[in-house]
């Protein structure tokens, strides 16, 4: 019984995780091109690094997935991660973001998340952390389906195991 509890719980917060992303409405969507257009305005577009949420919006979420869920298990190092993921986003929707994942985080954690900058975090280099987050992008342990055009290798092999393991 508490084996049963215990994934109950897991899977709940996969699922609580998933909802609470910016891009959870684009993956239920048909991913047309007003979908397209509607993901496209979450964009804030004076950070460099809204490259990724723009043109690999696949990669983005898996890295969302991970470093949230990384979070939830109480892992400082994921912060400045989804410092750089949450800068990619308009304010509006990070203010979002931030609201729905709020109740999973510690409070100190959201704290930093809403005040503080993540150039001023140092970069921790966790070889492990960096691998496990690769290996997620080519085996989308997310179920992310991508009904459109796959452009890079780590989204037809993420569809292939989507369609695989279905």
């Amino acid at each position: 019984m508490r084996l049963l509890k215990y994934f109950t719980t897991i899977f709940l917060i996969k699922a609580d995780i998933a909802k609470s992303s910016p891009l959870y409405e684009y993956w239920q969507s048909d991913q047309d091109e007003n979908d397209e257009k509607e993901r496209l305005l979450k964009i804030n577009p004076k950070e460099p690094n809204s490259y990724l949420f723009r043109n690999e919006p696949y990669k983005w979420e898996n890295l969302y997935q991970s470093v949230v869920g990384n979070l939830i298990r109480r892992d400082e190092s994921s912060l400045k991660g989804l410092m750089v993921l949450l800068s990619t986003l308009s304010k509006d929707e990070q203010d979002k973001c931030l609201k729905k994942i709020e109740t999973q985080l510690d409070n100190c954690f959201i704290d930093r998340l809403r005040n503080q900058n993540y150039k001023d975090i140092n970069s921790s280099n966790n070889i492990l952390m960096a691998l496990k987050i690769l290996c997620s992008i080519f085996i989308n342990p997310y179920g992310l389906e991508i009904k459109n055009k796959k452009n890079h290798i780590y989204e037809k092999t993420g569809m292939f195991f989507y369609n695989t393991l279905r």
